[in-house]
């Protein structure tokens, strides 16, 4: 039956309209597969060469070990942002006699076919025969290598379920994040180590390979689970009836706004059922520990405030930076109908200035916790929030007005570039390093602080003029709305 279920696939590849082209895009990713492993295997075989060489005298195999929880917990994140989950239209086959537990079993294996899932084959392996089988024997090689295995498809299978479940219930998304962030700040402050778990983990398994049934019963768990849910939620009828039912309950609040919240309440609905802007949203929450890269103790000095603001403009816009480039864009599929209805220009932008402001602003309290290591963080963090939800985000509207490039969402978001080019390159970095034009002659000529009142300052005035802003940015749009509506059209 899995042959058989691949063979439709393979057939449907072929068949399609745009088979060469998606013959050509399987090719280019390939080679830039293949080049990404070769290249991992490469670093796969230097890793004794380079432990040596940083740890002169130690046990390079405890250090190495050290380092493996740090990688999973790194592939967790990296899996939620990249692996998409393994698509079949199981409804032509939910009317024939075929038992779902088949059709479960075939997207759980085809699953397994990802790049990810390679990785740590080709970076492990390499020290494993290399060093362990040395120093720890046959046996204690082979049982780190079945570890390595079954705590990938641990990973694979724990993350399809996660995501599985966001699209049940938001509160998976948040649950998610909020303790990715939590295990990030206990780490930093020391409270847990991974790397100590890590070493004294593997170091035993070396030694008693008969733990390698912990990870084999870890992995074969959550393949499942992933199973079990699957089999449950087969129904897609009964599931989108659900979640239609779900989301009209939902958002009924934001009709006390007005025509500007029923307009948030689409994009927020535009968010969360489609797979490229739920990928900027979760691109957003990943992004806010993009701040523990450059808090160091040595970076808390006064002559890296630079680096403080470049972080949170960063940190507190990238939902602005990656949206907003796109903001009509998103609606290109029924902008003709948008347009043709009666609706108020002046509200839906003022809208798309609450919808910037609400993300930001969350994303600020959130971030806050930068204050216990240092209270300037918070500061600059203050004043970067400010500088955003005031001026960039109107910075952001205006350069949207320029976009006529249509965006299909029903794609999937990795590896999609649709609606990109340079001038959506040069608008983020614009973004970026706009405030350094107010903040580098006071920050060089006179204080710091006085550079990050002004970025505050400016910030807070501009968002006081907000309604005058959005009478300017109507027009603007005006100008060119036939323009954008001819863009939108070719497809």
């Amino acid at each position: 039956m899995i042959l058989t279920l691949l063979s439709h696939q393979w057939k449907s590849f072929w068949r399609s309209r745009n088979a060469g082209r998606s013959l050509a895009i399987q090719i280019v990713l390939g080679l830039i597969i293949a080049y990404l492993l070769a290249s991992i295997l490469t670093i796969g075989f230097t890793f004794p060469h380079m432990l040596h060489k940083f740890y002169p005298g130690q046990d390079i195999v405890r250090i190495f070990c050290s380092f493996i929880f740090y990688y999973y917990s790194f592939d967790v994140v990296l899996r939620f942002t990249l692996q998409e989950l393994p698509v079949l239209s199981t409804q032509p086959y939910l009317g024939q006699n075929i038992p779902k537990r088949k059709l479960v079993a075939f997207l759980n294996i085809r699953s397994l076919f990802h790049f990810l899932n390679l990785v740590p084959l080709f970076l492990f392996l390499p020290f494993a025969f290399m060093e362990m089988a040395h120093a720890y024997g046959a046996a204690g090689a082979a049982g780190f290598i079945a570890t390595i295995i079954f705590l990938t498809i641990f990973n694979n299978f724990l993350i399809l379920y996660i995501k599985r479940r966001t699209i049940v219930s938001s509160w998976w998304l948040v649950g998610f994040f909020a303790a990715i962030m939590a295990f990030i700040v206990l780490d930093y402050f020391h409270i847990i180590s991974l790397g100590k778990w890590s070493s004294a983990s593997f170091i035993r398994l070396l030694s008693a390979p008969s733990l390698v049934l912990i990870p084999v019963a870890l992995g074969l768990a959550a393949w499942f689970n992933n199973y079990r849910f699957l089999l449950g939620n087969l129904y897609l009828d009964e599931g989108i009836a659900a979640e239609k039912e779900k989301t009209s309950r939902e958002y009924t609040w934001l009709e006390q706004m007005g025509l500007s919240g029923e307009l948030i309440a689409l994009d927020i609905k535009l968010i969360l059922r489609n797979k490229r802007p739920k990928y900027i949203l979760r691109l957003s929450a990943l992004f806010m520990a993009y701040g523990l890269i450059f808090y160091t103790k040595d970076n808390l000095k006064e002559p890296h405030m630079y680096i403080f603001l470049f972080t949170g403009i960063f940190v507190t816009g990238i939902f602005i930076i990656n949206y907003g480039q796109f903001l009509f864009a998103w609606h290109s599929n029924y902008f003709d109908g948008l347009m043709s209805s009666n609706i108020s220009l002046p509200a839906w932008i003022r809208s798309k200035f609450m919808l910037y402001t609400a993300v930001s602003t969350i994303i600020f309290i959130i971030t806050s916790f930068y204050g216990l290591i240092s209270w300037k963080l918070l500061v600059t963090h203050l004043a970067a929030w400010l500088y955003n939800i005031g001026i960039n985000s109107v910075i952001s509207v205006y350069l949207a007005t320029y976009n006529y490039k249509a965006i299909d969402l029903s794609k999937s978001a990795t590896f999609n570039y649709q609606g990109t080019g340079a001038v959506q390159w040069v608008y983020s970095f614009a973004l970026i390093l706009a405030p350094y034009v107010f903040f580098y002659p006071l920050a060089r000529f006179v204080d710091p602080w006085v550079g990050f009142a002004a970025v505050g300052g400016l910030g807070l005035i501009s968002l006081l003029l907000q309604n005058w802003w959005v009478d300017i940015l109507v027009r603007e749009f005006r100008k060119r709305k036939y323009l954008v509506l001819a863009g939108f059209r070719e497809k």
